[in-house]
């Protein structure tokens, strides 16, 4: 499929992507929503871990498809196409495979297809990055992040597994807690910490002393989802009209299942017909309206990371 020229190049990844975080997590607007945060612990995945070496290494899968340390700033009152398609801003995986979002086109409309990048860490950058998260707190049960009295913020999700165990801490609001009174001093400590952390993930050259090559995302498997042109939803302006293409997969048998909200449906896509559909994919913008046998479509697409299957 036709990829943006910018995104093959060499990166040591822009420092703008912190700015990015912090701006899709204020877009990401927690409507009506008070969230407290806490951390919960169960068994950690299959698979096999690194071994525990001199100095006390910590154990983590080894795996490709294995996730090893994830951040995702979700929820909120925001249009539903972006609630779909949201994706984690940092993703490590066993193998030392780094997957972030990265810079967005500056352009409207948009390319229908996020910008993902992908490079490598070393072994030492992912022991580096899990001492990191340990000394931030992550690694324990049940502590209270604390609950803030605003609204319009994200949940900060971060997913740990090592030791043997599965860590899940959510967050609200996190960064946005200064000058909070109905936080203690051992909550503003525990957010600083973390929202320290997260900063220093963003821009994963902080851990990896060697140099760094990034590049396209290059997924195996792609949700569509896909929802009716009606009177409510007409992409585009009176500046901006959308383009038209055609679905290359079939009728609307091929646009998978209903799902919520209400006229929604949902379809994984790979393998050949995935191929088929890359090859118009490139010419698709966010606003691209697409034609299947008589109706025409909105579409809203999210590749799949290595540990997704739907």
């Amino acid at each position: 499929m036709s990829r943006d020229k910018r995104a093959g190049r060499r990166l040591t990844l822009p420092v703008v992507l912190l700015a990015l975080l912090l701006v899709a997590g204020a877009y990401g607007a927690a409507g009506c929503a008070e969230a407290t945060g806490g951390t919960d612990t169960t068994a950690g995945p299959g698979g096999t871990g690194t071994t525990a070496g001199p100095g006390g290494a910590i154990d983590h899968p080894s795996g490709a498809k294995e996730l090893v340390l994830q951040v995702f700033a979700h929820d909120g009152f925001v249009p539903v196409e972006y609630h779909l398609t949201q994706l984690p801003h940092f993703s490590l995986y066993g193998d030392g495979t780094v997957i972030v979002t990265g810079p967005t086109i500056m352009i409207y409309p948009g390319p229908a297809l996020p910008n993902l990048q992908v490079t490598t860490v070393s072994e030492e950058a992912v022991q580096e990055i899990l001492s990191a998260a340990r000394e931030a707190g992550l690694f324990q049960t049940d502590f209270d992040y604390g609950s803030l009295l605003i609204t319009d913020m994200p949940v900060t999700t971060i997913v740990i597994n090592a030791d043997g165990a599965s860590y899940t801490s959510n967050i609200y609001a996190l960064g946005m807690d200064e000058g909070a009174e109905d936080l203690t001093m051992e909550q503003l400590q525990a957010r600083a910490a973390v929202n320290e952390l997260v900063g220093k993930l963003v821009d994963v050259t902080s851990f990896e002393t060697g140099e760094l090559t990034w590049a396209p995302y290059e997924y195996s498997a792609l949700a569509v989802f896909s929802v009716p042109v009606g009177p409510n939803n007409v992409p585009g302006s009176d500046d901006v009209q959308p383009n038209r293409l055609e679905w290359p997969l079939g009728g609307p048998d091929s646009l998978g299942d209903p799902i919520q909200p209400e006229g929604y449906s949902k379809a994984v896509v790979s393998g050949p017909d995935l191929v088929e559909l890359q090859t118009v994919l490139g010419e698709a913008t966010q606003i691209t309206v697409w034609t299947v046998e008589d109706r025409e479509y909105n579409m809203y697409f999210r590749p799949l990371l290595p540990d997704e299957t739907e």
